[in-house]
């Protein structure tokens, strides 16, 4: 079963505020039949992830409330089977160490490309289902 195949039967959560990279997403995910709810705040998020599970966070660390690590972190701690990956367009090694050590499954510098996103999951998918765990 292809990485498409399997993201239909997954709800994905994007946390972005650039509109530029949520709406894209959006537009890519849906041509692919995947369900990807996009929230531009950590706040919204936050309260729709109390209620409603997820598959798979997408999230950007830098957000207007909320940085992405405590969001992760709080999903992490709520929904330990769902896959988390931080995206960010200030990369360091100290916060991916950081990432990591929260349990963060995949930590995505920008430019964000489609290509880099599909690599990740294809892994992230792959690693979940084989019952090795996802974080490294």
């Amino acid at each position: 079963m292809g990485l498409y195949e399997k993201l239909k039967k997954m709800k994905i959560v994007l946390v972005e505020d650039d509109p530029w990279i949520q709406n894209g997403l959006r537009m890519f995910f849906r041509y692919h039949e995947c369900n990807l709810c996009g929230f531009e705040s950590g706040t919204l998020a936050m309260e729709t992830l109390a209620k409603e599970r997820a598959d798979i966070v997408i999230c950007d660390y830098w957000l207007p409330d909320l940085d992405g690590l405590t969001i992760l972190q709080r999903v992490r701690e709520r929904q330990p089977d769902a896959i988390c990956i931080l995206i960010t367009a200030y990369p360091s090694e100290g916060l991916r160490e950081e990432a990591l050590q929260l349990g963060i499954d995949d930590f995505i510098p920008k430019p964000l490309t489609i290509q880099k996103l599909e690599t990740s999951l294809s892994a992230l998918i792959e690693r979940s289902r084989s019952g090795e765990g996802v974080a490294e």
